[in-house]
């Protein structure tokens, strides 16, 4: 028996040893796989995000250069005004001083982008316009303009470089045109001063982040202009900042280009975009700041690494649970196979002489006592099996001929007869025996046994205890080793699928643990098991909801018409339907009112899914025992349309509106709402990637108001 049990026990370690190694294996291939899922997912979200900043920095580039093209053209149609007006006078016999200085200063009045319209004659003088001396004799022949105007009559509109006007004191970005004589000489020029502080409004305008930058240069990279501006402006308008992409970008002729670079103003690394204005020699220069557009990134990125973790720690407390409960079947098992030792150990040396006879009266089993009790060996037995009535006695051989007739019929029966030892004792032996079926039914043939008549009834009741016990542990043994198998097969089975089934199988194996075994824990136990079973859920619902946000972002789009107000009342229909009784009647009060909404240009799909979030957050966020209205609302613009969805429900503190659009955020307590967080998350990136923009308004305890904005279809 000592053998035995070190056999036993060498054999459970080795087990042990295996399968523990083929867990760790398991779940490292798991987390392997998804901290790689995660990676990939990190590393295009972030190529996502340096693209659609490089996007937004063209856009913005692109406005700007046609915004000042045409504030350019409107300044040089006021300058050729001007020349035309003065070139009039002088055909005519002469300036009029006074109606040309009011001339001047109704074109002046138009242009809120300049503050000087004056003229200047053959040497540079200036002589009429707002502010302007006569007898001071301003000579501005020394300006860029003037020369350029002067040697080249060819010059048309000059765009000077930047000047600290003498008259005005402050910067400016010099434009003229050339004023001929009657003769057709140069008689002078009309000259007009851009502001720096309206172009540094213009480049404000538009939303670069705290730390951008859009500047105005010329084809020799001179800063013409700066946003934001600098304290020390003086150093920087008019100076050239060499960058070296640029300078390559504009050397090739490109109208249009794109880089990224560190060597700025301040230090700060930006993604620039340079553009040309059309028909002139400048170039708008916006940049983003890397640092700045990135941090939503790696916001989201810290989120799902966090998310990473967590799945990682919950596989190892699930494996530890495992494998606890791997240890327990494989206790049972080895308390099996020690049972099963004992009932041979029982069975082989009873005293009593017992045998198994099959259905066609072959020797199945036969105790090694028959020799002892009839001078016979077991083999003997097993070769002959006449023997068994061959040594009966031959007065008693009815006996047995009408008690085989009689047990044919019965389950369990018994006799008692003489039989004839080898060495020719007789004994009288009560003979008890009884039929065996397998698990299936099937008659497996007869047992009991044979023992001195004066111990019949002792030794039949111990063996019938014994032999009802035994069976029953075997039979409850073996169902645990097979559960026990079987469960191990599926884990196994499990380890080999994608991240899903392995969430499903810990969840299945968590679930039979409580409801089979769950008596056996403690209450620590079951608060253990139970928070394995609800993150690995939730954890399945989590992975789903990334999964459908990265599509989300990698779907390639259908654009064409969309009807928002038809595709919100089917919406809303389908809501309210769901929100019935099964004998339909309405468990919640639900209206909506949908008012004159634009059609929209986009993807069908995408923006079902972006009505069907806004509203079904709008029901979820409005008292339950109260009407619920829902109104929709839309309005026209320039360049988009806007929508509204608006409920009176529970509302949000507007401190907290930031983290409504973000991958898993809440404003509202955890639980007290169910979701995972990643609804207007999804929203947001539908818009997006449409081009348009999501906002959110509202008050604790007066509702809100979910905006979206869809650009004009493109031509």
């Amino acid at each position: 028996m000592f053998s035995d049990d070190v056999s036993h026990s060498s054999a459970s370690t080795a087990d042990s040893a295996s399968f523990v190694s083929r867990l760790l294996w398991s779940i490292a291939l798991i987390n392997l796989f998804v901290l790689g899922l995660v990676a990939f997912t990190l590393n295009q979200s972030h190529d996502e995000f340096e693209e659609r900043a490089e996007v937004t920095a063209r856009n913005l580039s692109q406005l700007l250069a046609l915004d000042i093209a045409g504030d350019i053209d409107k300044i040089d149609v006021a300058l050729l005004s001007a020349a035309d007006e003065v070139e009039r006078q002088l055909a005519v016999g002469g300036i009029d001083r006074q109606a040309l200085n009011a001339f001047l200063a109704r074109q002046q009045g138009r242009l809120p982008e300049i503050f000087s319209l004056r003229t200047t004659d053959a040497n540079g003088i200036v002589a009429y316009g707002l502010g302007v001396n006569p007898a001071a004799r301003q000579n501005n022949s020394d300006r860029e303009y003037f020369f350029r105007q002067r040697d080249n009559p060819k010059a048309g509109l000059v765009i000077a470089k930047p000047v600290f006007t003498r008259l005005d004191k402050r910067w400016a970005v010099p434009m003229s045109r050339a004023i001929h004589l009657p003769d057709g000489s140069f008689g002078g020029v009309v000259y007009v001063n851009v502001s720096l502080e309206y172009l540094a409004k213009t480049f404000s305008a538009i939303d670069v982040g705290k730390r951008g930058s859009v500047s105005l240069r010329d084809a020799e990279l001179r800063i013409f202009a700066v946003y934001p501006m600098s304290p020390d402006i003086d150093k920087v308008i008019g100076e050239k900042l060499v960058v070296p992409e640029l300078r390559e970008l504009i050397q090739a002729g490109s109208d249009a280009g794109t880089y990224t670079t560190d060597r700025t103003i301040d230090g700060v690394e930006r993604k620039f975009a340079a553009r040309r204005v059309p028909d002139r020699p400048l170039y708008v220069v916006v940049g983003r700041a890397t640092n700045e557009y990135m941090a939503r990134w790696r916001e989201q990125a810290a989120m799902t690494l966090a998310l990473a973790l967590l799945f990682c720690l919950t596989t190892l407390i699930s494996s530890w649970l495992i494998y606890r409960g791997w240890r327990r079947q494989l206790a049972a098992t080895l308390e099996l196979v020690r049972e099963e030792e004992k009932f041979h150990t029982v069975a082989d040396y009873t005293y009593d002489w017992e045998y198994w006879e099959g259905p066609a009266h072959e020797i199945l089993f036969m105790s090694p006592s028959c020799e002892r009790v009839t001078g016979y060996a077991q083999a003997e037995f097993l070769a002959n099996p006449d023997l068994l009535y061959t040594i009966i006695h031959p007065d008693d051989r009815y006996l047995m001929a009408a008690h085989r007739r009689d047990a044919a019929h019965e389950d369990e029966g018994g006799t008692d007869f003489r039989i004839v030892r080898r060495d020719g004792e007789v004994l009288w032996i009560a003979h008890g025996c009884r039929s065996v079926f397998g698990r299936d039914g099937q008659f497996m043939g007869r047992r009991a046994s044979n023992r001195d008549i004066t111990e019949r009834k002792r030794a039949e009741e111990e063996i019938h205890k014994l032999n009802a016990d035994l069976e029953r542990r075997v039979a409850d043994r073996t169902a645990q080793l097979e559960a026990a198998n079987k469960e191990l097969e599926e884990f196994s089975y499990s380890m080999s699928h994608d991240l899903r089934t392995p969430l499903r199988a810990i969840d299945g194996y968590s679930t039979i643990l409580v409801e089979e075994h769950g008596t056996g824990l403690d209450d620590e136990g079951r608060r253990l098991l139970n928070a394995v079973c609800d993150n690995g859920r939730r954890m399945a619902r989590l992975i789903d909801d990334i999964l459908r946000f990265i599509d989300m972002g990698k779907r390639k789009m259908a654009y064409g018409d969309v009807d928002i107000a038809k595709l919100a009342a089917e919406i809303f229909t389908e809501l309210k339907a769901a929100a019935c009784a099964p004998e339909g009647t309405p468990v919640r009060r639900l209206r909506i009112e949908i008012g004159a909404l634009p059609p929209s240009w986009g993807d069908c799909d995408m923006i079902n899914t972006v009505m069907r979030n806004l509203l079904s957050n709008a029901i979820k966020f409005s008292p339950a025992d109260a009407e619920t209205l829902i109104q929709v609302s839309g309005l026209t613009g320039e360049t988009e349309n806007s929508y509204a969805i608006t409920d009176h429900g529970v509302g949000f503190d507007m401190r907290y509106a930031d983290k409504l659009f973000k991958v898993f955020e809440h404003v509202h307590p955890p639980g007290q709402y169910e979701g995972t967080g990643m609804g207007l998350a999804i929203v947001k990136r539908i818009i997006e990637r449409h081009g348009g923009r999501v906002w959110v308004e509202g008050r604790v305890g007066e509702g809100a108001s979910f905006h979206f904005s869809l650009p004009h279809r493109r031509i």
